[in-house]
C-alpha cells in the first residue's frame, strides 16, 4: 500500500508541476474571418449560426467536454481547467451564435414583433459568454495584454448592442464608448491588417453612438470629431470606463514601440544615414512619431464670429496638448543622446581607434537631427499661439480676455528667434547650404513679423512716428528674405551647384514662404498708408486748433488807438503792441437812396402836352354842346 500511495503522492507533484501555457488570440480577425466565410457576407444570419453550433459542437469534442447527446450533464469551463485557446473559443462561438440567432429574429420581428421578447432574450445570451469570456481572460495568469483588450471590446461591444435594444441610452453609450476607445488603440497597435478590422468595427459603432445622442439629447454629434470628443467625456465621466483602459493601453502602446525600436536601427536626414544603436532613443524617436501623427488628425477651423469662438479655442488647446506629447518624446531623446555624447568624449578622450571620429559624427548627427525637431516643433507651436492671439482679437468675447493680449505675439516671435539661433548653433548644421539659406530666410521673415506686431502696438497708442519707423525697418527685412528666396530659385533654375544640395521639400518651403513674404509686404504697406493718413490728418487739426486758439485770443485784444484814455496791462504787448488794425476793419454805414431812370425807355411821352407845358400855355377845355362832337375850335 505504501508504494500505491508513494506513486500517487509523485503523479500529484508531476501534475502540479505541469505549467499553464501562454495563450493569445485576435479576437476580430477571427470572428469577421468566421463571419465573411459563413454566410454573413450575404447578411444570412441563419447560416451563421448553423455554423457557429456546429462549430462550438467540434470545440467541445476536441476538449472532450461534451454535454451528452441523449441525457443532458452540464460541464462550465473555469480558469482551473483552461490549458488551450480552444477553450476561449467555446465562449467566444457561443456569443457569436447567440448574437447571429439575434439578428435573425431582428429582420423577422419587422414582420412578426412578438419574436422581440426572443431577440432579446438571445442578446443577453450572447452579453453574457462575451462577459465570462472577459472575466475568465481577467483571472488567466498567462494572456497576451493585447488577447484581454480584445476581449474587453467585444465583451463591451456586445454588452453594448443588448442595452441599446433595451433603450438603455446612458449605459449603452458608456460601453460603446469603452468599445470604440479600445479599438482605435488597438488600431494604433497592430499591423496594418489589425488596423483596417479595428477602423471597420469603428465605423459600424459610431451610428449606434449618434443615436444614443440623440435621444439623450446631446447635440453635435455629426463629425468624426465630434464622437471621438463625446467619447472622451463620457470615459471621463464614467467610473467605469477609464479604470482600466489607461494601464492596459499604455503597456500594450510601450510594448508595441519596443518592438518597432529592436527594428529601427536608422534614420534618414538630409541626405545623411544615421545609425540608431540606443534602443531608448529609437523608442523616444518613435514615440514622437506617433505624437505627431496623432497630432496632425487635429484640423483647426479659423473661428469667424463670436459663436465659434469656444470651439476654435478647446481645438487649440487639444492641438497645444498633442504638441506637448512630441515636445516630451523629443526632449527624452536628446536627453540620451547628449549623454552619448559625453560618454564617447570621455571614451575618446582615453583612448582613440579609426572608427572614434565616425562613431562622433554619428552621435552629433543624432543630436542634431533630434534636437532640430524639437526646435521645429516648439516653433510651430509658438506659431499656433500667436495665430490664436490674432483670431482671438479679431472676436473678443467675455471668455476670451486673457487670450487677447496682442503684446504676447511680440514675445512668442522672441522665443521664435531664439529658437532658431539654437537651430543655428547645432552641429553640421553650417556644412549644410540649403539649411542656412532656409534658417537666414525664417530669421528675416521673423523679423519681420516681430516688427509689425510692435508697429501695430504703437498704432494702437497712437503713436504713429514710432510706428512708420517699424514699419520701415518691417519692410527692409521682408526685402531682404524675399531676395535670398529670388536668389537661391534663380540658382535652382539655372541649375547651378545649390541645386543639387537643395531637396523638393525645401524648395516648397522656399515657394511656402516667398507667398507668406508678399502677404507680409501687402500688411506692411497698408498699415503705412493708414499711419500716414493718419498723421497728415492729426497735423491738419493741429494747425487748424493752433490758429483758432490765436484767433480767440487776438480777439479778446483790444487795439490801444481804441482805448488812448484807459490804460490795460493784462490787454498791452511790448512785443505785439498791436496799435491800429492794418489793413482797417469795415464800418457800416447808412446808404443813401439812388434813383436810376430804368424805365423810361418804356414809357410813351405825350409830346404836345410837353409843349404846351414848356410855352407856359395851360390845355384847352373841350365845349360842351350842340357842336362839341365835332371836336375842339381851333
Amino acid at each position: 500500500m505504501s508504494d500505491i500511495e508513494d506513486n500517487e503522492i509523485i503523479n500529484n507533484e508531476t501534475e502540479e508541476i505541469i505549467e499553464k501555457p501562454f495563450l493569445s488570440m485576435n479576437v476580430l480577425e477571427i470572428i469577421t474571418e468566421e463571419r465573411n466565410m459563413h454566410g454573413l457576407r450575404h447578411h444570412d444570419y441563419q447560416r451563421y449560426r448553423r455554423y457557429c453550433t456546429k462549430k462550438i459542437h467540434n470545440l467541445r469534442k476536441f476538449l472532450k467536454l461534451t454535454q451528452g447527446k441523449k441525457k443532458y450533464q452540464k460541464k462550465e469551463i473555469t480558469v482551473d481547467i483552461i490549458n488551450n485557446i480552444k477553450h476561449l473559443y467555446v465562449f467566444l462561438f457561443s456569443a457569436e451564435r447567440a448574437w447571429s440567432y439575434a439578428m435573425q429574429l431582428k429582420t423577422e420581428s419587422i414582420d412578426e414583433p412578438r419574436k422581440h421578447y426572443h431577440l432579446m432574450k438571445r442578446l443577453k445570451k450572447a452579453a453574457f459568454y462575451a462577459n465570462q469570456l472577459e472575466d475568465v481572460c481577467k483571472n488567466y495568469e498567462k494572456i497576451d495584454e493585447k488577447t484581454l483588450l480584445d476581449v474587453q471590446g467585444y465583451a463591451a461591444l456586445m454588452t453594448g448592442y443588448k442595452l441599446f435594444e433595451e433603450q438603455n441610452w446612458q449605459v449603452a453609450l458608456e460601453k460603446f464608448a469603452i468599445a470604440r476607445t479600445i479599438y482605435e488603440k488597438l488600431a494604433a497597435a497592430g499591423d496594418p491588417q489589425q488596423e483596417a478590422l479595428c477602423h471597420s468595427t469603428i465605423d459600424s459603432i459610431d451610428p449606434n453612438i449618434r443615436y444614443c445622442a440623440y435621444n439623450l439629447k446631446i447635440k453635435n454629434t455629426s463629425s468624426e470629431d465630434d464622437i471621438a470628443a463625446l467619447v472622451e467625456m463620457k470615459l471621463k465621466s464614467s467610473a467605469t470606463g477609464a479604470n482600466f483602459l489607461d494601464d492596459k493601453i499604455e503597456a500594450l502602446l510601450q510594448k508595441k514601440i519596443q518592438e518597432k525600436a529592436s527594428q529601427f536601427t536608422s534614420i534618414t536626414w538630409r541626405n545623411h544615414d544615421i545609425d540608431i544603436k540606443n534602443a531608448k532613443i529609437a523608442e523616444n524617436i518613435l514615440k514622437a512619431n506617433d505624437a505627431i501623427d496623432d497630432l496632425e488628425k487635429i484640423k483647426i477651423i479659423d473661428a469667424k464670429n463670436e459663436k465659434e469662438i469656444k470651439t476654435y479655442n478647446d481645438n487649440v488647446d487639444d492641438k497645444l496638448n498633442r504638441f506637448s506629447n512630441v515636445l516630451e518624446a523629443y526632449h527624452d531623446g536628446q536627453r540620451l543622446a547628449e549623454k552619448e555624447l559625453l560618454e564617447d568624449r570621455l571614451a575618446t578622450d582615453k583612448v582613440i581607434s579609426s572608427k572614434s571620429e565616425e562613431k562622433t559624427n554619428n552621435l552629433k548627427y543624432l543630436f542634431s537631427y533630434i534636437s532640430y525637431q524639437r526646435l521645429m516643433y516648439t516653433l510651430k507651436r509658438n506659431l499656433l499661439l500667436i495665430k490664436q492671439i490674432e483670431v482671438n482679437n479679431s472676436n473678443p468675447t467675455k471668455d476670451n480676455v486673457k487670450l487677447c493680449k496682442p503684446e504676447n505675439v511680440v514675445k512668442l516671435y522672441d522665443i521664435i528667434q531664439q529658437v532658431i539661433n539654437e537651430v543655428k548653433e547645432l552641429p553640421f548644421i553650417d556644412n549644410d547650404v540649403s539649411l542656412s539659406a532656409l534658417l537666414s530666410i525664417k530669421t528675416w521673415y521673423y523679423k519681420a513679423c516681430r516688427c509689425f506686431s510692435c508697429a501695430k502696438l504703437y498704432a494702437d497708442n497712437s503713436k504713429i512716428p514710432e510706428s512708420l519707423a517699424l514699419l520701415l525697418r518691417a519692410n527692409s527685412y521682408v526685402s531682404n528674405s524675399k531676395l535670398e528666396i529670388d536668389t537661391i530659385l534663380r540658382k535652382i533654375s539655372a541649375k547651378k551647384t545649390l541645386s543639387t544640395e537643395i531637396s523638393e521639400k525645401d524648395i516648397q518651403e522656399l515657394e511656402e514662404f516667398k507667398q507668406k513674404c508678399e502677404e507680409v509686404s501687402e500688411k506692411i504697406r497698408k498699415l503705412r498708408i493708414e499711419q500716414k493718413a493718419r498723421y497728415c490728418l492729426s497735423n491738419v487739426e493741429e494747425e487748424t486748433s493752433s490758429t483758432e486758439e490765436f484767433s480767440k485770443k487776438e480777439e479778446k485784444r483790444k487795439i490801444l488807438i481804441s482805448h488812448m484814455d484807459f490804460y490795460a496791462t493784462d490787454e498791452f504787448d511790448k512785443n505785439d503792441p498791436r496799435l491800429i488794425d492794418f489793413p482797417p476793419n469795415f464800418e457800416p454805414i447808412p446808404c443813401k437812396p439812388l434813383f436810376f431812370d430804368i424805365a423810361s425807355n418804356k414809357i410813351d411821352y405825350s409830346m404836345d402836352r410837353l409843349h404846351l407845358r414848356a410855352s407856359g400855355k395851360t390845355q384847352e377845355k373841350k365845349g360842351w354842346g350842340l357842336f362839341s362832337m365835332w371836336g375842339k375850335k381851333k
